[in-house]
């Protein structure tokens, strides 16, 4: 079984915002498409109820929420 492509920036809308949340699971938000879980790299909707006061972040860049899918891959 191979494994799934990582996603690219250019996969998303310039308005996504990328999320880490309790600093393993990948999130991001697609304004108008809802949450998205890219755990193990392959997007799935989110429930956002268990997003808690700290223990979610905006990624401080989409090349570290990018290396997070990666390490979700292994």
């Amino acid at each position: 079984m191979s494994k799934p492509d990582l996603p690219a920036k250019a996969d998303f809308p310039p308005d996504a915002w990328f999320v880490i949340k309790e600093f393993d699971v990948p999130l991001v938000n697609v304004p108008g498409q809802g949450w998205f879980n890219w755990y193990g790299g392959k997007a799935r909707r989110y429930d956002t109820a268990s997003l808690k006061p700290g223990n979610h972040w905006v990624a401080e860049s989409f090349e570290a929420w990018s290396k997070v899918v990666a390490d979700s891959l292994k």
